[in-house]
This record gives structure tokens, sequence and C-alpha cells, in this order.
């Protein structure tokens, strides 16, 4: 297909195309005249994957490219590669509290994560915040939230295989991450607000029912 039918199909302008051609993130087409190239279907999903990198987890150039790299590294596992793609998406950090009450909850549900995982980082700084409201955060307390997260995971990962084309495997990582994550936070309100509603609702009086038999 040309530049023009590629751009459609990726709902993206020409012009956006060229600019990642030049930053090197898109692969030249297979040139067909001087001033022609022609783009098959791994240009195009490696553009959806670019778009879900750039316009969902609104990554830099440099952290896009960073993410392409290890998908183009065909000697890179495939654990490496969602980790990388993974840990770009959700930006974790070191947050400089204490690991170890982060590696005691891992341990104690059984997870393992890779060598030198920035999210036990993240994870500490979680559990010092609920720590701080004076709230448990031993693997008892917090096992509905890890149970909930550990079907969740099994779900979304579930999607990737071995054979999964890797461009496909980094932006099903990236959409999961965080388009999929906001949806799980408005699940869980909207959840929140039905139990609630289901839970108290007939134990609230009627509107009105306080204004009954009072005198004019």
């Amino acid at each position: 297909m040309r530049i023009s039918e590629l751009a459609r199909r990726a709902e993206l302008p020409v012009a956006t195309i060229k600019f990642y051609l030049r930053k090197q993130l898109l692969q030249p087409g297979n040139p067909v005249s001087k001033t022609q190239s022609d783009y098959g279907e791994t240009h195009l999903e490696r553009l959806r994957l670019i778009r879900a990198l750039r316009e969902i987890a609104d990554l830099p150039v440099a952290t896009i490219g960073t993410v392409l790299s290890a998908v183009d590294d065909e000697q890179l596992p495939l654990l490496e590669l969602l980790r990388i793609t993974q840990t770009s998406v959700a930006r974790t950090a070191s947050t400089g509290t204490d690991p170890e009450p982060a590696r005691a909850l891992l341990a104690d549900l059984g997870w393992q994560l890779t060598p030198g995982s920035t999210l036990v980082g993240s994870l500490a700084g979680v559990l010092d915040a609920l720590a701080g409201q004076h709230e448990k955060i031993d693997a008892e307390s917090l096992r509905p939230w890890a149970e909930a997260a550990w079907a969740l995971a099994e779900v979304e990962v579930g999607h990737i295989s071995s054979g999964t084309d890797r461009a496909v495997a980094a932006r099903r990582v990236a959409v999961g991450t965080v388009i999929y994550g906001e949806l799980l936070a408005q699940l869980r309100l909207a959840a929140q607000e039905a139990v609630s509603v289901s839970r108290f609702q007939a134990a609230a009086p009627a509107a009105g029912a306080g204004q009954r038999g009072r005198p004019s």
C-alpha cells in the first residue's frame, strides 16, 4: 500500500508518518520508485503500537524508541519485552521508601517478579501510604485486592502467547495498562456505588417521609 493508504488505515496524517520515518521509529517502506515506497501490514501494526505509546500512554519519543528497540531485538526474550513495555507505560520508579514491606508482601503472596523490578519500589510507596493511614499491609489483609489483581492479570497476559507478534504483544501491554486500568478504576467506583445502594438504600427513609403528619 502507498503511504496515503497507510495513513488512512492507521488513522494518522501523512505528515505524522513521515515524522516517524525521520525519527526511525517506523521502518522505511520498500521503494517502488524514486519518490514512492510500498508499505505492508507490519508497518500498519507498528503505527498502531506507536499510537498506543504516544496517544494512550503519553510517552515521549525517546521512551517510545526504547520500547520499539526491544520489539525489534529478536534475541530479547518475550518476558523482557513485556517488562520493558509495562514499566515504560506505567512509569514506575523507586519512591525512596523502605522496599522490605513490599518484598515481604510479594513473598507471602507467592508472587515472583523479574529481578530488579521497579514495581517493588512503587508498591512500597503505596504500602507506606496505607501504613501512614494506620491500615494493615499484611498479605491476609490485602488478599482480596491481590486476588482480584491476579485474576485480571491472567486475563490480560492470557491474550499474549510465545507466537504473538512482538509489536502486537507490546501494544496489548500498553493498552491493557492504561485504558483497561482506567476501565478498572471506573468499574470499581460504579461497583462501590451499586453495592452501597444494595446495602443501604432500603434502610434509608424515603424522600419527604419526615414531612408526613406535620401540622401546617
